[in-house]
């Protein structure tokens, strides 16, 4: 039988470096690599409580700060139930093993509360935070930490519900709360969140700015190894030599 050749040209799936010469490509590429990195950063990831027996535990401690930790007092009533996940100890109250004491001042008049610490996860440098959740976990002092409100997950995300996984929350708690002070808080975490999307965005901003520059200069000396360049000769079998 009679074999027929197809005349269609083969379909490349990867990206030559004729490719990167195109004009469209730097900006192509660049747009694909930070749109994979955005989506597995940002994307909204399933709540997971099932999988683990308790959450999971950060090691490196909370942040430095001259106070002993304690956020209320309980000499002659509970925890305050708005402290977050406390436990008494000689009249004093302080954050359970995971959480941290918020705000991390040293000095602080104010209402205090108990934020999840969240498990390898610092901010030193970058001043911001991801692997909890952008936007549901901000940078403190150089610690991340979960909202108010939130735990750990066992995937090591910050989840809905304040007391960790297997942990049973104390049967009787003071209810009494300074509504103005907790709003404060509140209102103190919400721009700790802004802050952390608005660095974010300039670390994107910025990767972006720096892998458009790297295909850029890919770009300029593909052409100028193919094109009439001085520096080069083309010869017929298509190899280069330095003139």
């Amino acid at each position: 039988p009679k074999r027929f050749k197809s005349q269609l040209p083969p379909f490349k799936y990867c990206i030559t470096w004729q490719s990167l010469g195109t004009p469209a490509m730097p900006v192509k590429l660049s747009f694909a690599v930070l749109l994979v990195l955005t989506v597995h950063i940002v994307v909204v990831h399933c709540y997971d409580d099932s999988s683990c027996s308790v959450s999971p535990k950060a090691t490196r401690g909370c942040p430095m700060a001259l106070n002993t930790g304690a956020v209320g007092s309980c000499m002659f009533t509970q925890c305050s139930a708005a402290r977050g996940p406390t436990y008494c100890k000689l009249g004093t109250c302080f954050c359970i093993d995971g959480y941290c004491r918020y705000p991390a001042s040293t000095i602080h008049v104010q209402a205090r509360r108990c934020r999840a610490s969240v498990p390898h996860s610092t901010c030193h440098l970058t001043r911001t935070c991801w692997k909890g959740g952008l936007t549901s976990s901000s940078c403190v002092k150089g610690s991340c930490m979960c909202r108010s409100g939130m735990h750990i997950d066992c995937n090591g995300g910050c989840a809905p519900g304040w007391y960790p996984i297997g942990y049973e929350a104390p049967a009787e708690l003071n209810a009494t709360i300074n509504l103005q002070e907790e709003m404060e808080l509140d209102r103190q975490e919400d721009l700790e969140i802004a802050a952390n999307v608005a660095m974010f965005s300039l670390w994107v901003g910025l990767g972006a700015a720096l892998l458009f520059g790297a295909v850029t200069v890919v770009r300029q000396r593909s052409r100028a190894m193919t094109s009439g360049s001085p520096e080069y000769k083309k010869l017929r079998d298509d190899k280069l030599l330095v003139a």
